[in-house]
């Protein structure tokens, strides 16, 4: 089966952004109900979810949900649990939003959380969604001394509430 980029991004909206539809908890979606309103099959679900370089969604064991395991603007409890992150973490961004960040830091805007990641080279693709890249490093090992939480989201990536701009070197 060829991996189909637009149902891909249909369904990270679907599972991340609906405000229309109540996700179990867990942020779970029954699969049936995918496939009858919006012309899925179970197949392509497990497709799109098998073949996604990101991590961001998950299957449960009897095939019958999905669900994406970060991203989200609608409020969901995923329970997480806090973890120790690695000493350095990464961000994506583009040069346009540097200014701000620097005033600012990293904050969710209108998702549940900053994204961040181990991946250098994933930080840099995600920051050219908006134009030229800048890369992010922040210091996860200090952030963490000082009481700011980090989850793990899927492999590699981590999520945090917010990163004041203390935590965070800017690299070209």
């Amino acid at each position: 089966m060829e991996f189909n980029t637009n149902k891909s991004k249909q369904l990270a909206f679907l599972l991340r952004h609906d405000h229309n539809y109540e996700l179990e908890s867990g942020g779970w979606r029954n699969m049936d109900d995918l496939c009858q309103r919006y012309s899925f099959t179970t197949e392509e679900i497990i497709d799109i979810v098998s073949n996604d370089s990101k991590g961001r969604f998950e299957v449960n064991l009897d095939k019958t949900k999905v669900r994406a395991l970060y991203g989200h603007s609608v409020n969901v409890d995923l329970s997480l649990h806090s973890q120790v992150p690695p000493g350095v973490l990464y961000h994506g961004t583009a040069l346009k939003y540097i200014d701000s960040i620097k005033k600012y830091g990293l904050r969710p805007k209108s998702r549940q959380y900053v994204h961040l990641t181990e991946d250098k080279d994933l930080a840099i693709l995600t920051g050219t969604r908006h134009g030229e890249a800048v890369l992010l490093v922040i210091d996860s090992y200090s952030m963490s001394k000082c009481g700011f939480l980090f989850f793990k989201a899927s492999e590699g990536i981590w999520l945090t509430k917010e990163v004041p701009s203390l935590y965070i070197q800017e690299i070209q």
